[in-house]
């Protein structure tokens, strides 16, 4: 009997170990799954840091010429300034001065080619749809009530850099007469 009580008392301590998860194996594997857990967490967690500082790298690169191209753009605004004005000296001008004009005209081109090349996009076109996220009104012109909220004309013409605006297009707004 006292082999029976032993056998007893020696099997009530192991059942008792695996209730209460005393197991060293048992404990051992549970440790390892949550240290594995803590490592994917830890993985997923650089990923996504890796591909956030990649998005920055790549944002930052494609806009890091913005405040040149800003400057640009005060020369493309001088040039249609000139463009503008000169419209009335090309058809009674001398030879010279209509040469000149066209020489000023080719260059307003050939910049605006190469910005659009860097993902420069204007806005702001007569006849287009008001819109406050593209176009500053600096003043409205009374008008029939089809062409009301439309840019009727356009003082400067605003700009994108790769669909973000850098400026708006100074306009004049079409409203309903009174």
């Amino acid at each position: 009997m006292d082999s029976d009580k032993n056998q007893t008392q020696e099997n009530v301590p192991e059942e008792n170990a695996e209730v209460q998860g005393t197991d060293p194996l048992e404990q051992a594997r549970k440790a390892a799954e949550a240290a594995q857990k803590e490592v994917l967490y830890v993985k997923a967690e650089f990923d996504n840091y890796r591909k956030r500082i990649l998005k920055e790298q790549e944002q930052a690169i494609k806009y890091a010429n913005k405040q040149l191209i800003s400057e640009l753009l005060n020369v493309v605004d001088y040039f249609d300034r000139a463009i503008q004005h000169s419209k009335t000296l090309k058809t009674k001008a001398e030879p010279e001065v209509a040469n000149f004009v066209s020489g000023v005209e080719m260059s307003h081109h050939e910049l605006t080619q190469l910005l659009s090349r860097f993902g420069v996009e204007f806005v702001g076109q007569v006849g287009e749809k008001f819109d406050p996220e593209r176009h500053e009104a600096v003043g409205q012109k009374e008008t029939e009530k089809s062409k009301v909220d439309t840019v009727l004309e356009i003082f400067q013409k605003g700009s994108m850099l790769h669909g973000r605006l850098i400026k708006p297009a100074k306009v004049i707004v079409g409203k309903e007469k009174n």
